[in-house]
């Protein structure tokens, strides 16, 4: 695995992505998560293909190698000059680690369940029988018919397209419907569902197009393949 040249603050980039799973703005590494990341960080981690890199508003998102790194951090010793908080953060990394072993789960699944409180056993101990019956639900139908409605608005494949369009097209299916569709999709690597970074340039109808998934409204989505 490339960790040759990779510092404390690229690990932290990558393990934010796999926790979260799935694309993140750049604004939101440098306003929420506080992490310090700068321009010769994206080019380091794009030219050692861990991360693909969307512009307008610029997003960072997991390559498979990138997944392979950033789980690769579960359980391995804190770099050098790491000090309190990066010790801190490989402690919780390798209790992680031990948990995933334990359950049975891989990374990818573990960290894209949809679980709140009371869930989390569960949701672990549930995961695969969880995932066979999503694809067999139907809302299965649903993401078919909101991956159709987006190749037609997209001009190319990985292009933005705001979800109060993806709506306008399907005004036929109920917003639960295609709100449960569009929390199913945001579980493929391929989907990339992104906040507008902008909020103030956003108009009414595209505000109430949002859907939440993980207390943010998501406004944006991109399908790469």
């Amino acid at each position: 695995m490339p960790e040759k040249g990779i510092t404390l603050v690229d690990r932290c980039i990558l393990v934010t992505l796999m926790i979260k799973a799935s694309p993140l703005p750049q604004t939101y590494f440098t306003n929420i998560a506080g992490i310090g990341l700068k321009a010769d960080h994206r080019r380091r981690l794009q030219s050692l293909k861990l991360i693909e890199v969307t512009e307008k508003p610029i997003t960072l998102s997991l390559t498979d190698e990138g997944w392979r790194q950033a789980a690769a951090e579960l359980g391995a010793e804190a770099p050098k000059g790491a000090g309190s908080p990066g010790g801190t953060l490989y402690v919780v990394l390798d209790f992680l680690r031990r948990l995933i072993d334990h359950s049975g789960t891989g990374a990818d699944d573990l960290f894209r369940l949809q679980i709140s409180g009371g869930d989390v056993i569960s949701a672990i101990t549930a995961a695969p029988s969880t995932v066979a019956s999503t694809a067999a639900s139907p809302d299965a139908d649903v993401a078919t018919l909101l991956r159709r409605a987006y190749k037609e608005l997209a001009a190319e494949p990985g292009d933005y397209v705001m979800l109060s369009d993806l709506r306008a097209t399907l005004d036929g299916l109920s917003r639960t419907d295609v709100d449960a569709a569009l929390i199913q999709l945001n579980r493929d690597r391929n989907v990339h569902l992104v906040p507008e970074s902008n909020q103030k340039i956003l108009r009414p109808e595209e505000r109430a197009g949002a859907v939440s998934i993980g207390n943010q409204d998501k406004h944006l989505i991109a399908i790469s393949s």
